[in-house]
């Protein structure tokens, strides 16, 4: 199922073309420039969104939310009729909130999609390659298994079923894992910027609340 959706993935037209020789060709050097820009990204987006949304505002909104679901679940739980009926009236005000709030947590991300998506498909394969690093465990999607190796270290044919002969004289190979283990650029970004969003929010005070049940 990996190998099947990694083809249909690289038959897409705007498929990331990875070079066989990065900028950063040794593990170590690739996998820390991807780690600083991973974050350099993240607090890109993190002060984009502080100047786009209206965080106060928000927290003040979702605190409000919060509260009535409390109420109204509590509500529901003892029965208490007249109290389920008080605050359904403020319902259609609360769902308006919520949504107001929904489009504040969106307008950030649509504008930061767009050069993000054109520099992961024409910047970070030209510099990087497919895989930086190495992971102990394995992580479906993320990280190559023993199936992608045995199959990415085989020889890639033309349609005549002869090897492919690259620039350097060198037979192409199908893909980029060559030990199990190795993560894929994608896995480590999204890796590196879920472990360090957290930080960058408090750092820059942009932390996103959440509603509760």
């Amino acid at each position: 199922m990996n190998l099947l959706l990694q083809d249909l993935l690289m038959q897409w037209p705007l498929a990331p073309q990875y070079t066989a020789n990065p900028i950063f060709p040794d593990m170590i050097s690739a996998m820390l420039v991807a780690l600083l820009i991973a974050v350099g990204m993240n607090f890109a987006f993190a002060m984009l969104r502080k100047k786009t949304t209206d965080i106060e505002k928000m927290n003040r909104v979702m605190k409000e939310t919060n509260e009535w679901r409390k109420q109204y679940t509590d509500a529901i739980k003892k029965q208490d009729k007249p109290r389920i009926e008080e605050l359904k009236k403020k319902q259609a005000y609360v769902n308006k909130m919520a949504l107001e709030m929904q489009q504040q947590q969106m307008r950030p991300m649509f504008i930061y999609m767009i050069p993000s998506f054109l520099i992961w498909i024409l910047v970070f394969p030209a510099i990087f390659g497919a895989t930086v690093s190495l992971s102990p465990i394995y992580i479906p999607w993320i990280t190559c298994s023993d199936e992608n190796v045995q199959t990415d270290t085989q020889p890639k044919l033309d349609e005549n079923g002869q090897p492919v002969i690259n620039p350097d004289g060198g037979t192409t190979l199908n893909g980029p894992c060559r030990l199990p283990g190795q993560v894929y650029l994608w896995g480590w970004f999204l890796i590196t910027s879920f472990g360090f969003s957290g930080v960058i929010s408090k750092v820059t005070k942009t932390s996103m609340p959440s509603i509760t049940g």
